[in-house]
């Protein structure tokens, strides 16, 4: 799909339909441009409108600036917003209002998919519709099933209980009343029975990127767990798991294998996500193409969580780095930082974790500019720098995640010099594919299951399969409860995960939060956070044009 998918026509969803009979003699039958009756028509057609939904997709969940992965993380234990104490979502209690933005344009952005995905399924049975074969139209409706599934999911995580819209809006509506978060479940869980039934298996899959039957499976475990179906849970994340085409991979791989690194590592280099690297581990992979038209934009995530370490001053007043570098990470401007919960809490049992390597987070670096009194010597290791030089939320200097950034493997174009390594500002992406779903996950997706079950040993075992890989000591099943999955989670799905979906659909943000955001535990300040921000607050402009019913606020807004 990487060439293909997002040089499409992007067509007319949204249509209203006026006709009088006494006046049919004057409709034309429009042939030579796309009307809202011929835009919807062949498999091509079709398969536009589903790539459509794809590149939505990605774009809000992974590729979008300031949401996706950024929201995901710095309002959760992992990371802050760094650039002032009331940046971000920093305070729950003064910023996660109804008019906040993140709050606004995340549920107008979702509903959006799902809207376009209502014109897909509601016309795809339509008597004018041409397809060579059956299965084209059902992978096609699977596909748009699966991604409103999606949509909905992350809208009742965040929301909870919203409005079900399950048909093509063709004209104004005002009298949107919001379902019970069960009645959401089981919508999600409808689509997505039906798209496990009905996607490809990954072997029979004709373009990367797109879904196969395990992401269905993968993605039903966590709602069946949300609805207390353990024993479903754990037989569709079997499903995958027991698949004989996908598995951890726990040897070196793929295009930088020469590399100094180890397999998490690899995990993470630029052509290394989809399965023509060897990775049998993606399930569902968003696809992004450098310098090709339609490739899309790639995740920004090294511009905003790296650190500005090039800002840093040495003690002798000079600067310790000459430029931003290749060999350092390129252009990061440390928008969020990484809490100390994710810098050293979670790795204090078992420093020699793979995925706490120096491969994988580089805690130091060796100064490199020739005027300063530091050259070629470590900033952290020798105290290059005085701390307060670090802006007061350690903007620029923490750590760099390897998997953040294409360190070293950076594009050409983004060269000022090649000697030195010197990049410009468009350094800042990674510049690769993203997993959305990789099958560490459902293993710790199955481990939730069992626990929840009350099946320890179970749990610890399917922890154990991923912390083998990374040459971890294993976990006893006495000490598995919820919190050490999720701290699992957190070596493991680093910048990966939604994090604000996993805990909010769990009910512990303020739990974690009170814990580990420094701007709630007192490192910063302690700003309350309160049992109804497991919530985020309906949007303001819903409610008030919402003018035919009432659309409720959750409780506390």
């Amino acid at each position: 799909m990487k060439k293909n998918r997002y040089t499409i026509v992007f067509i007319f969803l949204f249509l209203s339909f006026f006709s009088c009979k006494e006046e049919e003699w004057l409709e034309e039958d429009v042939l030579d441009f796309y009307s809202a009756d011929n835009s919807y028509q062949t498999f091509d057609q079709f398969n536009q409108a589903v790539a459509s939904l794809y590149n939505l997709t990605d774009l809000y969940n992974v590729w979008a600036a300031l949401y996706g992965p950024f929201v995901w993380n710095f309002s959760t234990d992992m990371a802050y917003a760094a650039t002032a104490a009331t940046a971000g979502l920093n305070s729950y209690s003064a910023s996660l209002t109804p008019e906040n933005t993140y709050v606004i344009n995340i549920w107008t952005r979702y509903y959006s998919i799902i809207f376009n995905a209502n014109v897909v399924l509601g016309r795809i049975d339509g008597e004018n519709t041409q397809f060579d074969t059956e299965e084209q139209r059902t992978i096609l409706k699977a596909e748009a099933s699966f991604l409103r599934a999606f949509s909905y999911r992350n809208l009742a995580n965040l929301y909870g209980g919203v409005p079900l819209v399950l048909e093509e809006t063709t004209e104004a509506k005002r009298d949107y009343v919001r379902a019970s978060l069960d009645e959401v479940y089981a919508q999600i869980i409808s689509d997505l029975e039906y798209a496990a039934a009905n996607l490809p298996d990954v072997g029979d899959l004709w373009e990367e990127g797109r879904l196969t039957n395990a992401a269905a499976y993968h993605l039903l475990t966590e709602l069946y767990i949300n609805t207390g179906e353990y024993d479903k849970a754990i037989a569709s994340a079997t499903a995958v798991i027991d698949n004989p085409d996908y598995a951890l991979m726990t040897s070196r791989f793929g295009s930088k294998i020469s590399w100094e690194g180890d397999v998490y590592g690899d995990l993470f280099r630029r052509g290394n996500q989809n399965r023509n690297s060897g990775n049998t581990e993606g399930i569902w992979v968003a696809q992004y193409e450098y310098n090709v038209t339609g490739g899309g934009r790639g995740s920004i995530l090294t511009q905003y969580l790296c650190p500005g370490y090039y800002n840093l001053t040495g003690l002798d007043g000079k600067p310790l780095f000459f430029a931003p570098t290749n060999q350092n990470g390129g252009r990061g401007i440390g928008w969020f930082v990484p809490s100390d919960y994710v810098l050293e809490e979670i790795w204090e049992s078992d420093p020699n974790d793979m995925r706490n390597s120096e491969y994988n987070i580089i805690r130091d670096l060796v100064a490199d500019n020739p005027e300063s009194a530091y050259y070629g010597k470590n900033i952290v290791a020798d105290n290059a720098f005085d701390q307060s030089g670090n802006t007061i939320y350690n903007r620029y200097w923490n750590a760099i995640f390897a998997k953040a950034t294409p360190i070293n493997d950076f594009p050409d174009e983004v060269f000022v010099d090649f000697e030195t390594g010197e990049v410009t500002r468009n350094a800042s992406q990674t510049f690769r594919d993203h997993y959305n779903i990789r099958l560490a996950e459902t293993y710790l997706l199955r481990a939730e299951a069992y626990l929840n079950k009350g099946d320890l040993a179970n749990a610890a075992s399917d922890i154990n399969v991923i912390r083998a890989r990374a040459n971890a000591t294993p976990v006893e099943e006495g000490d598995v409860d919820i919190d050490y999955i999720l701290d699992e989670r957190a070596r493991e799905l680093t910048w990966e995960e939604s994090r604000v979906m996993t805990l909010n659909r769990l009910g512990l943000i303020d739990e974690r939060r009170t814990l580990h955001h420094p701007f709630n535990n007192g490192k910063y300040e302690s700003y309350p956070i309160e049992d109804y921000h497991n919530l985020w607050p309906i949007p303001n402009r819903e409610i008030e044009r919402n003018t035919g019913a009432v659309l409720e606020q959750n409780p506390g807004y």
